[in-house]
């Protein structure tokens, strides 16, 4: 028995690894890249398209998304392939840390609003949210790269990323 649960162990910490040293690997890139050439792109249907790969983790964890997107195109210049890791890191620690809830909303002017309850959040910890290896929880489930990531690749295309946290809920504004 403690041979198997020392495995486990053994098992769980080389994958929280293997992550560790996946993300940091793509951030070193990011950080060490000449800018990345930005092209018009329709950020509503990338964003829709964002949210769609991430519907089995999101039906296995009970989550069901309020979904809010205009039906006209929001076009910026971005690039696209960072705009999908944008929205996906967003997505990810959404699915990762959500309660159940979980609401998306873009607006006309580009702005969008990404929310989830999380009362086990403080102040404190939302300031630090975007900040290099910082996790909310237990290392395993996050690398701490991931929002960083976020940051780094928004502002390499002109955009902005803040969070706040208000009344158990944690929303993330994200401007183009």
């Amino acid at each position: 028995k403690a041979v198997k649960r020392y495995l486990s162990c053994i098992k769980n910490r080389t994958e929280a690894m293997k992550d560790l040293t996946e993300e940091l690997f793509c951030y070193t890139i990011i950080r060490s890249e000449e800018p990345k050439k930005k092209e018009k792109t329709d950020i509503s249907s990338v964003l829709e398209e964002s949210l769609l790969s991430f519907y089995g983790a999101m039906v296995s964890k009970g989550i069901v998304p309020e979904i809010q997107v205009p039906d006209k195109k929001i076009i910026r210049n971005v690039n696209k392939a960072s705009l999908i890791r944008v929205f996906g890191n967003i997505i990810s620690n959404m699915v990762k840390y959500s309660e159940g809830e979980m609401k998306v909303e873009l607006l006309e002017n580009g702005e969008m609003h990404f929310s989830n309850k999380a009362p086990k959040l403080q102040t404190v910890q939302v300031e630090k949210l975007f900040d290099r290896f910082f996790t909310v929880e237990d290392a395993r489930i996050s690398t701490g790269l991931g929002l960083s990531i976020a940051k780094t690749l928004t502002e390499e295309m002109g955009g902005s990323i803040r969070a706040e946290y208000r009344e158990e809920t944690l929303t993330i504004f994200l401007i183009f």
